[in-house]
C-alpha cells in the first residue's frame, strides 16, 4: 500500500510533480488516438477501430496494453489489418518507469508516453459515431489545449458526487460543485498541458491512497488540470442514459451525439451481447463481431495453460488454498472460495464472480476478484501472508483476503 504521508507532505510531493515537469525531449509529433485494451475488453476495442475506420478516419491510433497476457502476435496482426500500432506498456515502462499499471492507471501513462503530441484518447467501449478528428480544429480545444466532457448524474443540482470532498483538500485545491469529468473521451494537447498531465500521472501511480477519494482515473484529470491552475474546455450538453444505464451519450459542442460508451455492457464474444434501448448503429457493431468471431480463432485463453511458470506457480498455490476469509472495509467478513477454473464458488456475489492472477509489470504477483464485465479490486501480497488493495468501485474501500486454516472449519464459516 502506498506510504503514509501526512496531509503536508502531499502538497510538497504535488508541488514538487508540478515543478519539475518538464515536456520530453523524446519526439512528440502529430495528432493520434490512443486506446487501451485487450484481454477481456479485445472485442471492444475491436469494434471501437473498425467503426473509426469505417467512419473514414484516417488519424493513426495506437493500442496500450499491459503485456503478452493481454494481446497475443495474432491479435496484434488483426490491429495491423486496421493501421494500428499496438504498444506493450509493460516494456515501455522499462524505459519509463512508472509505479503501477494495474488498470485505470494505464490510462494517464498512455496518453502521456504516446508518440503524439495532441491526443484524443478513447476508451476500448466507446463506440464514435462520427470522425472525431473535428474535435482538434474547435474553438475550445484550440483555446485551452484540452477538451473534456461531463458526467452524469453529477454537479450543480444532481446530488451525487463520487468525487469525496477529502480529494478537493488532498490536491490542494478550494472545493467547488461543478460537473466531474468522464473519462471516456479526453482530448489533450500535450505539451501545453504537460504539467496537469504529470500531476494525473501522478496521482493514478499512486492508486493504491488516491482512489479512495477519486473514482478511478476519471477525476484525476478534472483536479489535476485545477491544481496546475490549467483551463479545460468541457462539452456544453450534460450526456444521455442509454437503456437500463447499459451506455451513455456524450454530445459535441453543438450538442449532436458523436460517441456512445457502452460502459455498462461491454461488447464480448464469449456472452449475448443485450440489445440497448437508443443505441445507434447496433446492428453494424454485432456484424463487427460476427467478422472478428470468424477471423480470431483463438478467441478465448485456456488457463493455466497460458500462465508463465511465475503465474502457475501462484495459481497452484491459491487453489491448494481454496478457502479465503474476505474482508471489504465496512462490511463482515465472509468466506470465499477461489475454484480452479478460475470462478469464486463459495461466497460469489455480483462483484466478485471471478478471479485471476497475473505478473504485474515488475514480475510480481497481482490477483484481482471480478464481476460479469471487469475487476473489482487488484490485491497484492504482505508479508504476514495476506492479499490486500481496495475496491475499484462504490465506497472504495479497502479489501483483505486472508488464507484460512483447513482445519475442517470452513465448511461451516
Amino acid at each position: 500500500m502506498a506510504e503514509e504521508l501526512t496531509l503536508k507532505e502531499r502538497h510538497r510531493l504535488i508541488e514538487h510533480v508540478l515543478a519539475t515537469a518538464a515536456y520530453p525531449d523524446k519526439s512528440m509529433r502529430g495528432r493520434g488516438i490512443v486506446l487501451c485494451g485487450g484481454g477481456d475488453y479485445f472485442a471492444c476495442v475491436w469494434v471501437c477501430v473498425t467503426m473509426l475506420r469505417s467512419l473514414g478516419c484516417t488519424l493513426p491510433i495506437e493500442l496500450w496494453y499491459r503485456g503478452p497476457r493481454e494481446i497475443s502476435g495474432e491479435m496484434i496482426a488483426l490491429m495491423q489489418q486496421l493501421d494500428v500500432m499496438c504498444v506493450d506498456a509493460y516494456a515501455v515502462a522499462q524505459q519509463y518507469p512508472v509505479r503501477r499499471l494495474d488498470g485505470w492507471e494505464l490510462k494517464p501513462y498512455a496518453i502521456a508516453q504516446s508518440s503524439f503530441e495532441e491526443v484524443l484518447y478513447l476508451d476500448s467501449d466507446n463506440v464514435p459515431l462520427r470522425d472525431p478528428e473535428f474535435l482538434f480544429e474547435t474553438d475550445v480545444y484550440l483555446e485551452h489545449g484540452a477538451l473534456f466532457w461531463p458526467d452524469r448524474y453529477s454537479g450543480p443540482g444532481t446530488g451525487q458526487e463520487w468525487l469525496k470532498r477529502d480529494a478537493w483538500e488532498l490536491c490542494g485545491v478550494p472545493y467547488r460543485l461543478e460537473a466531474e469529468i468522464e473519462a471516456g473521451q479526453l482530448l489533450i494537447n500535450k505539451r501545453r498541458c504537460w504539467r496537469a498531465l504529470s500531476l494525473a500521472l501522478h496521482l493514478n501511480e499512486y492508486s493504491d491512497f488516491y482512489y479512495a477519494y477519486f473514482y478511478g482515473d476519471k477525476d484525476t484529470f478534472h483536479l489535476a488540470w485545477h491544481r496546475a491552475g490549467c483551463v479545460y474546455g468541457l462539452a456544453p450538453r450534460s450526456p444521455a442514459t442509454l437503456g437500463n444505464s447499459e451506455a451513455i451519450v456524450q454530445f459535441d459542442l453543438e450538442g449532436q451525439p458523436l460517441f456512445q460508451h457502452r460502459n455498462g455492457a461491454k461488447w464480448s464474444l464469449a456472452r449475448p451481447n443485450p440489445q440497448v434501448r437508443g443505441f445507434q448503429c447496433e446492428a453494424e457493431c454485432l456484424q463487427m463481431l460476427e467478422i472478428l468471431r470468424t477471423t480470431w480463432q483463438t478467441s478465448t485463453r485456456t488457463y493455466p495453460a497460458d500462465f508463465s511458470s511465475n503465474e502457475q506457480e501462484w495459481y497452484t498455490r491459491l487453489c491448494g488454498i481454496g478457502f479465503f476469509s474476505y474482508l471489504l472495509e465496512g462490511h463482515t467478513a465472509r468466506t470465499i472460495q477461489l475454484l480452479p477454473d478460475l470462478t469464486i464458488g463459495q461466497g460469489a456475489a455480483v462483484m466478485e464472480l471471478r478471479w485471476m492472477i497475473e505478473a504485474d509489470k515488475d514480475e510480481l504477483p497481482l490477483l484481482s476478484l471480478r464481476n460479469a464485465n471487469a475487476p473489482t479490486c487488484f490485491l497484492r501480497p504482505s508479508s504476514d501472508g495476506a492479499w490486500r488493495g481496495r475496491w475499484l468501485v462504490y465506497d472504495r474501500g479497502a479489501v483483505e483476503l486472508r488464507p484460512m486454516e483447513r482445519d475442517g472449519l470452513i465448511a461451516r464459516s
